[in-house]
């Protein structure tokens, strides 16, 4: 009885936080621009007991904005494209990949007519906190049950496909490298080694080495906050997530899959010491999905894990097409 009468206040306390923030919602369009800002944030004074899990929730596949620049794969393994899908803040590049599986657009040297990308559809990171968050990050921090984790603001269109976002912290819990002996392999190509259809061995053109190590996808990060979100439009506006909070458990078993902490991303040298490795993950999730509306604060409320969202049409905003 105590712990729901806690609960209870604790939702009460985010209400008033939160309710001089609630403007009328105006109406939506048909085709419309949207900017949308979320913010996971954390109950200190939870009693919610975590589940045991052996393998965790792989979200890499997910569009990823916050991952440090130096640590983003040159290639977007899904478009094929040099840079990642989106662009900077105020560009709109012609060719912007505009979303998380949708294939790429044919091109003039692939004998098909070049895809037009309508503005109205490109996914843009956004950097800048909006002046509701701000506020909402300010009470947050001031607030005694409350901590805010992480932001994450972006734009995007009103049709289909609709990006899956990641959104996750810089602390990473585990990095698993399925391709790890082939990597190991490229680099010490003293012995033969067969990587798909390629083979090399010590006497092969360096050339050949490197395009089978380009090959080899990135090994796997999980982070201590991760997950995805994602704003659909239907006949109304949808907001989904699925976010986790991980705890590695460690118990007296060693394992020399890697030669550092967890998040090394090179496989274990022979003869190299044993490291601790994860025995387990005491897990908190967050996973929920309803409908929405723009312009007012909307609270995804968990024993653990919370999600403030903010959603802004901002169509008319877009510049006008100028005709000649």
């Amino acid at each position: 009885m105590q712990l729901v009468y806690k609960s209870m206040s604790y939702k009460l306390l985010l209400i008033l936080i939160l309710s001089s923030m609630l403007p009328l919602c105006p109406a939506e369009a048909q085709d419309s621009r949207y900017r949308v800002e979320v913010l996971v944030l954390t109950h200190i004074d939870h009693a919610q007991e975590p589940r045991e899990a052996r393998k965790l929730q792989d979200f890499s596949t997910a569009l990823d904005f916050l991952t440090p620049p130096s640590e983003r794969p040159e290639e977007d393994p899904v478009t094929g494209k040099d840079e990642l899908p989106g662009a900077a803040p105020g560009e709109l590049p012609e060719a912007a990949a505009l979303d998380s599986g949708a294939e790429a657009a044919a091109s003039p040297e692939d004998g098909g007519e070049e895809e037009e990308i309508d503005p109205l559809d490109v996914v843009i990171h956004l950097e800048e906190m909006g002046p509701e968050m701000q506020e909402a990050w300010r009470r947050l921090r001031l607030s005694a049950p409350f901590r805010p984790l992480q932001y994450l603001a972006w734009e995007q269109g009103s049709r289909e496909p609709f990006p899956v976002l990641r959104i996750h912290d810089l602390e990473t819990v585990l990095v698993e490298d399925p391709w790890a002996e082939q990597r190991l392999a490229l680099e010490n190509p003293d012995e033969t080694f067969v990587f798909g259809d390629t083979v090399a061995d010590a006497d092969s053109p360096e050339s050949e080495t490197d395009q089978a190590a380009d090959a080899l996808p990135d090994p796997i990060a999980y982070y201590r906050l991760d997950g995805t979100v994602r704003l659909i439009r239907t006949r109304f506006l949808h907001l989904s997530m699925a976010i986790e909070w991980r705890e590695p458990v460690f118990e007296e078993v060693l394992s020399p899959r890697y030669d550092a902490a967890p998040a090394a991303l090179r496989p274990a040298e022979e003869g190299a010491p044993a490291v601790p490795w994860p025995s387990a993950y005491l897990v908190h999730r967050l996973e929920q999905s309803r409908p929405i509306r723009t312009g007012r604060m909307e609270y995804f409320d968990g024993p653990v894990l919370g999600l403030l969202a903010w959603i802004t049409d901002i169509s008319d905003t877009m510049a006008p097409e100028t005709t000649e």
